[in-house]
Order: structure tokens, then C-alpha cells, then sequence
């Protein structure tokens, strides 16, 4: 990859937005106190937490979470990560890094007895070095779940789509979906339809065929797309200059804009996710915010989250966390619904920046960090 494009991966694009913002709630201020970090282990959060009497209680994350393993599954950044099985005995996870190489990883059952463990915990299954690396973005075909086998859409440097279906050493030769402008940053899914996003342009695809067809596209006035996020009727978009906009998606497929909140961050949101008519936004400027879905009014607002510094990457677990990684090199908990810190501590074994964070649907939760370890936790 080029110095250009490597400073393209960790720069991003700058625009301003010429649209006016919309007010926010009246918010008031908590301010809990810092605590010093221990090696390996969980930390608190220092934070400055703003909440508006109008958000809901969370589910409790008291849990500590449990390092299973960590190790090297990569010579670069870890670029992106999915959790593709997390049930019973079953657990596999896909990472993809700047070293343009993509990989297959399975976890034994940490159920068995760790008095002589006859090998490691984690296991390469494969490693695939495809023509179109690096890969940017990871997402299961959602038309898939469930199935026999799960087909993964990958989104890369050579502005296209590519598919995989995990453990084949080849990638499906005959989907590759190109009309992007730029490298593809983010995916995402919703029933049938498939969304990817290229500077600020967002795209529409089919998966009801074998090979998915465009649909449609919508392009931006200013401001490039870094992340998106689905609900079952709407996909929402964040940008670099600060944004958060939403279409709603018709029965057909159709979208339509439902809203957009300029300047809902004071520099570049990195990543957005959906949870229970709830969405969670964090960037550049070290704040995690919330907002109503429906409305995209800010419900709370916890500034310096991560003592400061940027934030890069989130995930929402099954212990009712949102987990958020950043430059501090700790993956920071708080309570969904509310936003407070977890009841448990922060999770710390990276010595460097987290990039990437994914979680499963049972008890996993994945971390990749700048220099291309991973580490699995049990929460």
C-alpha cells in the first residue's frame, strides 16, 4: 500500500458542512473520579458524564470480563474483525489488517481443563493474502445467518466488494461489486439489503441474488462516510466533518432522508452503532454520545471518555455493555441505555492504540490493536 494511502487509512478526509445544527436538551454534569491503571487487568473510567432526565435505565455490566488469549495475528494494524460463531462449542472469528491478509480464527472451549492444555487456546484456520487488500471492512450476509455456512462481504482498498465464505482458502470469484468511488470503509445490513459507503457516497445493494445488484445511491453534499449502522427499517450514517444522517428504508427498498444532525460532533466520528431505538456515536473529539434514533436528539453525552483522547472503534456486547476502544490502548465499558460506567472495570492488555472491536452474540468480545495483536475476552 502506498504512504498516501496509508495516511488516507489514519487521516481520513477533512469537509465542513454548510448546514446549521439542530438544538440539544438541556443537559446536566457527573464527574466521577479517576483511577490508576493496573497491568492486564480492568480499570475504571474517568469521565465527565452529562445525562438529560430522559434516559433510560441499562442493563447492569458487572461482570469482569476474562483475557482468554491474546496474541499476534497480524505484522500490521488490525484493519477490522467479525465474530462469525459464538454458540456452545462453536467459536470463529474473521480479522483483517494492513498487512493484507485476512484470517480465520478458531477458539477451543475454554471449558476444558486447564491443568495441560494440549495446544493453544486459539487456532488459525486459515489465511487468505487477496489481490484486493487490504480489507477496510467486514460484514456477515444477513440473508445467510442461520445457515450451513456464512458468507462474509469484505470491503477493501480497490474500491469494491468481495465475498468469502470462511474456511475456503479462495474468495467467490464471481461477486465482486465495484462502482465505488473510494476504498470502502464501512458495511452494513438490514433484511435483504446490503449497504457500503466510499467517500461520501452511500450504496445500495440486493442480496436476494446470488450476486448482489445495485439498487441505488445517495451522495452527500459534504462530508465523507466512516461508519454505518442498521436498524430493521433505517440505516444511519456518521461523517468526517461531524454528522449523523438517516434514511429510512421502504418496503421495497426505497429510502428516503429521516433526519440529519450536523456538527453532532466537534471533529471526525470514527463509528455508530444501533441498539434498541438508540444510537451510540464516538470520534476524534474522546466523547461517546446517545441519541434517539427516531429524532437523533441527544439523550447523553460522556466527554473525555477515554481521558481525552481519540476514539476509534465500539461494539455492543451481550452483557449489556457498549464497549469503546481508543488511543489510551484501553477498551472502556459503559452501561447501555444510560451510558454510565460499567459497574465492572475497563479491559487493558494492548501496549497499543484499539482499532478494532467486535463482540459475538453469546459471551466474545475481540480487540485489535494498532500493532496487529488480537485478544479475546470472555464477558
Amino acid at each position: 500500500m502506498s504512504i498516501a494511502g496509508r495516511q488516507l487509512y489514519s487521516q481520513g478526509f477533512s469537509q465542513q458542512s454548510r448546514r446549521p445544527a439542530c438544538a440539544s436538551p438541556r443537559l446536566r454534569t457527573l464527574t466521577p473520579r479517576p483511577q490508576p491503571r493496573r497491568r492486564n487487568a480492568a480499570i475504571s473510567c474517568s469521565t465527565d458524564a452529562r445525562l438529560t432526565s430522559g434516559a433510560v435505565s441499562s442493563q447492569r455490566c458487572e461482570k469482569e470480563a476474562i483475557l482468554l488469549q491474546r496474541f499476534k495475528a497480524h505484522d500490521a494494524a488490525i484493519t477490522a474483525s467479525l465474530v462469525l460463531q459464538d454458540a456452545g462449542g462453536t467459536k470463529e472469528l474473521v480479522t483483517a489488517s494492513m498487512d493484507k491478509s485476512l484470517a480465520l480464527w478458531r477458539l477451543q472451549d475454554e471449558s476444558l481443563p486447564e491443568s495441560a492444555p494440549s495446544s493453544p487456546l486459539v487456532s488459525k484456520v486459515v489465511r487468505l493474502t487477496p489481490k484486493v487488500a487490504p480489507i477496510f471492512s467486514l460484514v456477515a450476509d444477513s440473508q445467510a445467518l442461520g445457515a450451513s455456512h456464512n458468507q462474509v462481504f469484505c470491503g477493501n482498498l480497490a474500491k469494491s466488494i468481495v465475498a468469502w465464505e470462511p474456511p475456503d482458502r479462495e474468495l467467490i470469484p464471481k461477486v465482486h461489486l465495484n462502482s465505488h468511488t473510494g476504498w470502502v470503509r464501512a458495511l452494513a445490513t438490514s433484511r435483504q439489503w446490503l449497504f457500503s459507503c466510499s467517500c461520501n457516497v452511500l450504496c445500495q445493494w440486493d442480496m436476494a441474488r446470488a450476486v448482489p445488484r445495485k439498487v441505488r445511491e445517495v451522495k452527500l453534499f459534504t462530508g465523507d462516510i466512516q461508519s454505518l449502522c442498521t436498524s430493521r427499517n433505517m440505516v444511519f450514517a456518521c461523517t468526517s466533518n461531524g454528522a449523523i444522517r438517516a434514511w429510512n428504508i421502504g418496503k421495497k427498498g426505497e429510502l428516503s432522508e429521516a433526519g440529519v444532525r450536523e456538527k453532532a460532533h466537534k471533529d471526525r466520528i470514527t463509528t455508530i452503532l444501533w441498539h434498541k431505538n438508540f444510537l451510540y456515536s464516538l470520534g476524534y473529539d474522546g466523547s461517546v454520545k446517545m441519541w434517539d434514533a427516531n429524532k437523533l436528539e441527544l439523550v447523553m453525552e460522556v466527554k473525555k471518555a477515554h481521558e481525552g483522547q481519540r476514539i476509534q472503534c465500539a461494539a455492543v456486547a451481550p452483557d449489556g455493555c457498549l464497549y469503546t476502544g481508543g488511543d489510551d490502548k484501553l477498551v472502556r465499558r459503559w452501561k447501555l441505555g444510560s451510558l454510565a460506567p460499567a459497574d465492572a472495570d475497563a479491559l487493558f492488555c494492548h501496549n497499543y492504540n484499539v482499532r478494532s472491536l467486535s463482540a459475538g452474540r453469546h459471551d466474545i468480545l475481540v480487540s485489535g490493536d494498532s500493532s496487529g495483536e488480537v485478544a479475546i475476552w470472555k464477558v
